[in-house]
Formats: structure tokens, sequence, C-alpha cells
């Protein structure tokens, strides 16, 4: 019989093997390296996934109060390093690792962290040229993003004044480091984007990539590239680079040179305004005394000094052209008036009263004249109209060709 008084349950088994792994010190906060595969981060929030070297694997875990606070994205084929302790789960029967922490092997995890970003921001557009904003050229009031104790104001503030330009400088205080210092600044943007500023500067000095990490965080990227007001991004050193100096507007190696970049240096406007000033008079005073050259070269010329005698000429033509005028008028009236004449003797020719003065006669009847003795027979009435006047008379006879 193989029962005996020592033997164990599946649970009692897996429970006597999970608090043996417990108690060995050497299973407890170990670090392991190894390469991710059949990665999965659960919707539950917790991540799953195996850790295997050339030889072996182990099956690990990082639950999502651990894994929230990675900086970077694990990924399949990866080489991590991991720290936890070698547990056992015991519905399935298996050992596995709890993990806390995770770095990746030969590169830290905040530079991995740095170029994911980078990468996933550049392919979404948010760092086109064709969408950042230019930069005022007169700005009147500049919002700054930065800590209200930093010396990145200091510089800013003093550099600004050594300008000269008159503007107002807005300041809405930030937390610029730590776990807080994103939503701050994010709000520090929101902020300023509301208050009639013309242009907005996210400062910091410098500080290791940890320190300045907050300007690396997505939600500042996306808060900085979508401002509607001008964004420059001065965070840290002349060689600091951050994901926030690729989404701004434009960059400023350090708050100084952002002082600079903003503000128009007044002392320069003002030589540069004399300069021109002196270019504009000169260039006004050629052009008077050459109009004026002008104007005596016109004056000496016969025509402007005698102006009269240029309508000398013009008149006497007018005389002329009037004579011919006058002239052709009156034969055009003589033409006129013989050519009536004319008309009024061959009327007065044709007026068959003129032709009745000399002995002639109309004869007529009811329907008209008479043209012929065919249109009369005896007896009948006609009339007969003389020069004075007219009487009627009645047909006797009736003679002509016919009856000879």
């Amino acid at each position: 019989m193989l029962a005996s008084s020592r033997t164990l349950t599946v649970g009692q088994l897996t429970e006597y093997i999970s608090q043996t792994l417990r108690n060995d010190p050497r299973l407890v906060d170990v670090t392991v390296e190894g390469e991710l595969s059949n990665f999965i981060h659960h919707r539950s929030g917790h991540m799953y996934f195996t850790l295997k070297d050339k030889t072996c694997s182990i099956k690990g875990v990082m639950f999502q109060s651990w894994n929230r606070r990675l900086p970077f994205v694990p990924e399949n084929g990866q080489r991590v390093y991991v720290r936890g302790d070698v547990a056992v789960y015991k519905k399935g029967g298996n050992y596995q690792l709890n993990i806390y922490a995770m770095e990746p092997a030969g590169q830290g995890a905040l530079a991995l962290a740095f170029a994911q970003l980078k990468e996933k921001l550049d392919k979404e557009g948010v760092f086109a040229q064709e969408t950042k904003l230019p930069l005022p050229k007169f700005p009147r009031r500049i919002g700054l993003v930065t800590s209200a104790q930093g010396a990145a104001l200091q510089d800013f503030i003093i550099t600004a004044a050594s300008q000269g330009w008159p503007a107002t400088l807005v300041l809405a205080p930030a937390t610029v480091q730590g776990h807080t210092g994103a939503t701050s600044v994010v709000s520090a943007l929101e902020r300023l984007s509301h208050s009639e500023v013309d242009v907005i500067v996210v400062t910091r000095g410098g500080g290791s990539l940890e320190e300045l990490w907050v300007f690396n965080e997505e939600t500042v990227a996306r808060a900085v590239a979508s401002c509607p007001v001008p964004v420059v991004s001065a965070v840290g050193h002349e060689t600091d680079f951050t994901i926030c100096d690729f989404a701004a507007d434009a960059r400023a190696a350090t708050p100084t040179a952002a002082a600079r970049l903003v503000l128009p240096d007044a002392s320069a406007l003002h030589q540069d305004l004399q300069r021109q000033r002196r270019r504009l008079t000169t260039a006004v005073l050629r052009l008077v005394e050459g109009r004026r050259r002008n104007l005596d070269n016109l004056a000496r010329r016969p025509a402007l000094a005698r102006p009269l005698q240029i309508l000398l000429q013009p008149r006497q033509n007018l005389d002329h052209v009037s004579y011919r005028l006058r002239s052709q008028y009156a034969r055009f009236l003589e033409q006129q008036r013989g050519r009536l004449a004319g008309t009024t003797a061959r009327l007065a020719d044709l007026n068959p009263m003129a032709v009745m003065s000399r002995g002639f006669s109309v004869v007529r009847d009811q329907r008209g004249i008479i043209k012929s003795v065919e249109q009369v027979v005896p007896g009948q009435v006609i009339t007969i109209q003389f020069q004075d006047g007219s009487v009627q008379a009645k047909v006797d006879a009736q003679g002509g060709k016919k009856n000879e």
C-alpha cells in the first residue's frame, strides 16, 4: 500500500513548495536576465510573459501596481533585467517570477522610453514642421511655464531685461520635476493659453535624464504640440534634448537663449531704425534734387518760357478753319437757293391754273375729268372749269374722228 501517514494532498505539497521558496533568501529579491516572449498586457492591467535564455524558460508576471511605473513598453524579443521573487502559482502548479522592477538590458529604461515615445509621436505627425506656429516678431505678453524658485526663471528675467523690449512676463508656476510634474506643466500651459499671451516659454535648468523626465512625458508633449499659442521649449543645457523640444514650435538651448529668441533686441532695433531713417532721408533728398533739375530743364525750354506763344499757331489755324467753313457754307446756301428757284419755276409751269389762264379749260362730269369725246353723249350735263370759275352745259351734239 502506498498510502501512509506521510501522504500529502496536492494542495499540501504545493503549499510546502511555496513556503520553501519563500524561505530561501536566494529566491527572494532576485535579479534575472532573459529574453521576453509570449508577452501579453492583459486588459486587467497585469503583464504576463515568458523569460527565457538558450536553454530554459520561466513564467513571469508583473502586476499593474508595479508595471504602471515602467517608463518604457516591454516588447517580445527584448532582453531585460527583471527583479522579483520566485513564487508558486498554486492553481497551475508551476513556479514563476513575481516581478516588481524591469529595465532593458544594454540601455537604460529611460533611454528606451525616450526612443519609443519619440518614434511613436513622430509617426503620428506630432513633430511635423508644417504644423508648427511662427513666433511673433514683437511680442507684448510672454507666458512662462517654470518653477517660481528655479534659476531658469531668474536667467530668463535678467536676459529679458537686457533686451530692453517692453514686454510683460506672465508666470504660470509649475512643478518641473517628480511624479506630479507632468500634470503641473500641462495645467500651466492650459492656463496661459487662455490668458492672451503672444508666446509661451516652457523652461527649466539642466539636470540628469531622470530630473528632466517631466518634459519627456507623452501628456506634456501632446499639450505643447496642440497649444494654440506658439511654444518655445528651453529645457536643460545646450546638449540636453527632450520630447518637449521636438513637440514645441521652436527650441532654445537654455533659458537665456529662449529670452533672446522670443524678445527682440531693442537697442539693435533702434540702431537699425536710425540706419533706415538715414537711408530714407538720403533717398528722398536725392529724389527731390532730381525732380528739381527736371523742373529747371523744363523751365528753360522756350515753349514754357513763353507759354502764350504755344497758343498763337493753334489760334491762327482756328481762324483759317473758321473762314473756310463760312465760305463753304455760303456757297452751299447759294447752291441750295438756285436749286429751289429752278424747282419753283418748274412747279409754276406745271400749275394747271397757269395753263387755264391762257384760254384752256377743264371739262368734268360726275365721274371726273372728261379726256375724250367718247366719254360724252348728247344730252349729257357737263361742268366746264375756267380760270376764274365754272359753268354747266348740256351736250347737243357729238363730233370727232369717228364721225368724220
